[in-house]
């Protein structure tokens, strides 16, 4: 987090840190395909009477994905975008980000890759100034699934992630005053493997990992946990920041996997890979936060 946050931004990483080894944070990525981007919202309140406390939204899914960021938060929850980034000068969205491109073009000012990156970071910047002057924090968790190969921002190994991770915390933060973003740096299922790519903690505020364990395996997923964590230290709160079946609370405190949070993937790996009953069950724990029970931020 940059040095002058906002309130509404220390207050959220302040609660996020609070509920580190003591609950888990519920969240919830939207679509916006199927039957409106509140379709996932609406069957978790309909099968538990519950919202997830975190919305994951994307930053590619404009118009519309920050309004509906700012109406989450004023209902008392937390937005956290992430950003399917095309590689610069390909398509900007989830099959652009798939592209290959040389990030030393992409950092090297002038060139067409260099111009086309700092056009979508101005993007990005302008629409998370538009949640903080709606008064609005969100966590920010960009370059995502970092190791991995499918993804331009990791197929040139970790050095050349971290340049880019620390060129872009330091453009939205110092060149164009983002200060209302905490900042998830969120690896791949094996973070272990993963760990040339993490920025800092100066650079990062929350780290992360992320797997997809089969339909209705509830696995506290306690060796990628302590794998993360043993990259970033006991200080970071550690993410499970991408999910389809949720880990059973239960398992969760037995196994002393301490994820700080979870953001269930959309469509089928909310409504096929997890149960209506362990649903019930996930929103229904002590352990599990809901967006009922998210403190006043503001």
């Amino acid at each position: 987090m940059t040095a002058g946050a906002t309130r509404q931004a220390a207050r959220l990483l302040s609660f996020i840190s609070a509920q580190y080894g003591n609950r888990i944070i519920s969240g919830q990525q939207e679509s916006t395909w199927i039957d409106g981007p509140d379709y996932e919202m609406n069957y978790i309140h309909e099968h538990t009477g519950r919202y997830p406390a975190i919305r994951g939204l994307d930053i590619c899914d404009e118009p519309g994905a920050t309004d509906r960021a700012i109406a989450w938060w004023q209902a008392g929850g937390i937005p956290m975008f992430g950003y399917h980034m095309g590689a610069p000068t390909f398509s900007d969205d989830y099959d652009g980000s798939k592209q290959t491109v040389s990030i030393d073009k992409v950092l090297t000012a002038g060139t067409a890759e260099n111009i086309s990156f700092l056009e979508r970071l101005d993007r990005a910047a302008a629409q998370l100034h538009k949640l903080r002057n709606a008064g609005t924090a969100a966590i920010w968790r960009p370059f995502h699934e970092a190791g991995g190969a499918w993804f331009w921002w990791s197929k040139e190994g970790g050095a050349q992630y971290r340049r880019l991770w620390r060129f872009t915390f330091d453009y939205m933060t110092k060149t164009k005053g983002v200060d209302n973003a905490v900042w998830l740096c969120g690896f791949n299922g094996e973070p272990a493997a993963s760990a040339s790519f993490y920025p800092g903690k100066h650079y990062a505020d929350l780290a992360g990992a992320d797997t997809y364990a089969g339909d209705g395996n509830y696995d506290p997923l306690k060796a990628m946990y302590d794998a993360t964590a043993g990259v970033v230290g006991s200080a970071v709160p550690v993410a499970l920041h991408e999910n389809g079946p949720i880990p059973d609370p239960d398992q969760l405190q037995q196994a002393d996997a301490h994820w700080v949070l979870f953001n269930t993937w959309n469509v089928e790996h909310l409504t096929v890979s997890n149960s209506v009953d362990h649903l019930a069950k996930v929103y229904h724990h002590d352990y599990v936060i809901t967006r009922d029970e998210v403190p006043d931020l503001n």
